[in-house]
């Protein structure tokens, strides 16, 4: 019998329009720790969903434009 292919993976819609502490570390070129620096001292603002932190896309943006 043929193994049964995995269903595809829907997008978690909680977690739509954010990025992890990971992805933007990757994109500033910057550490996870330094992240987690920014978002200790509200630099940047975030919300947990399901005990990650994620931060807003709008919020990434408007960071960027700021500095």
């Amino acid at each position: 019998m043929t193994p049964m292919k995995p269903k595809p993976k829907r997008p978690d819609p909680d977690l739509a329009d954010t990025i992890s502490l990971a992805q933007l570390a990757r994109r500033w070129k910057k550490s996870r720790k330094e992240i987690r620096g920014m978002l200790g001292r509200q630099q940047i603002p975030f919300i947990q969903v399901r005990g990650k932190f994620r931060i807003p896309l709008a919020e990434i943006e408007r960071y960027e434009a700021d500095h």
